[in-house]
């Protein structure tokens, strides 16, 4: 052990000052590991004292560099943090005051927004209405194709499908347009109603297009659920005979219905027989004639958003005709 191991004591003191926080803490220790100079002379040779000495300084060293560099470190972190919270109150202050102009903007210029609105509603629901009705005439128009050659008996069904499907010209195609055209009649008619209800507050007051269009809906599902039992499968059999009890549980009116869907007590070439008319010619005409209905209404609604001098009224066209009359 040399003067020099005192000579690093003192630079290392000297550095530790520097951060008076760390050194109020553990001066005493630096402390501590000079007194205990004279005790290792005295216990140990001078080289294994030296030895000793410089190892517990380089330990004390390293433990309050360790503990000034995290303490740096944290203090750099919470500063980070503190700019980054202001950082982040700035942004959303800056969203917040752009989301309130553009609504104060919105308000104030509500009449011209509230037009905008309502007539994207209304054309939304137009469109839709020509689609329904485009369906329901293919569906129809493939409905009197396969009625050529279908049989709605129980020893005919299955196999006049089958014989459509591979003999006829293009049968599978007219099966494949009949099937996606009835299903996508479902789906348009749902739109439909949910376009009509979020549109409720803005499209006119019309009580022919809502009740058309829910009307439509149940005709639709109705088409769909008639035809299970057409093709006289084994799935579509026990569905039907399944469904058929569910409504000969209605209270009143169920056996009643049973007994008109079914045509007696059993599942029969009767039952396919009242399937098909109320198939083919009680639900298919409904659907075309309300899909009609729906998209008239629906016309004569956006009349609403023209000109008052290009409205089409019933009115002008009779006060039209007269003038006509009069002038010849």
């Amino acid at each position: 052990m040399t003067d020099r191991d005192l000579v690093w004591v003192s630079r290392t003191s000297r550095l530790v000052c520097h951060f008076p926080d760390v050194w109020q803490v553990h001066q005493s220790w630096l402390r501590d590991i000079v007194a205990s100079r004279p005790v290792l002379l005295s216990q140990f040779p001078t080289w294994q004292a030296g030895l000793i000495f410089r190892w517990r300084l380089l330990y004390f060293v390293a433990y309050v560099g360790s503990t000034i560099v995290f303490t740096l470190l944290s203090e750099t972190l919470k500063k980070v943090a503190a700019r980054g919270k202001a950082l982040v109150e700035e942004i959303f202050y800056r969203i917040e005051t752009a989301v309130l102009h553009k609504l104060f903007n919105w308000l104030f210029h509500w009449p011209s927004f509230h037009h905008s609105f309502s007539y994207i509603f209304q054309r939304t629901a137009t469109l839709l209405a020509v689609v329904e009705l485009t369906l329901a005439g293919i569906s129809a128009f493939t409905g009197i194709l396969i009625a050529f050659y279908y049989q709605p008996a129980a020893m005919g069904a299955h196999e006049s499908l089958t014989m459509i499907e591979q003999a006829v010209s293009h049968g599978s195609l007219i099966l494949s347009l009949h099937n996606v055209a009835g299903n996508g009649l479902i789906a348009f008619a749902l739109m439909q109603l949910v376009v009509l209800f979020l549109g409720r507050d803005a499209l006119p007051a019309w009580i022919a297009s809502w009740i058309s269009g829910i009307l439509l809906t149940l005709t639709a599902i109705g088409l769909s659920w008639s035809a299970i039992v057409l093709n006289w499968e084994q799935t579509g059999f026990w569905r039907f005979k399944v469904e058929l009890s569910i409504v000969a549980s209605v209270p009143w009116i169920g056996p009643m219905l049973r007994d008109i869907l079914a045509g007696g007590g059993g599942i029969n070439s009767l039952t396919l027989q009242h399937m098909y008319t109320i198939h083919s010619y009680v639900l298919a005409i409904a659907a075309i004639l309300l899909s009609l209905i729906h998209l008239t209404a629906l016309i004569l609604q956006e009349q609403h958003w023209q000109p008052r001098e290009v409205q089409f009224g019933l009115g002008k066209w009779c006060n039209g005709n007269n003038k006509d009359s009069s002038v010849s």
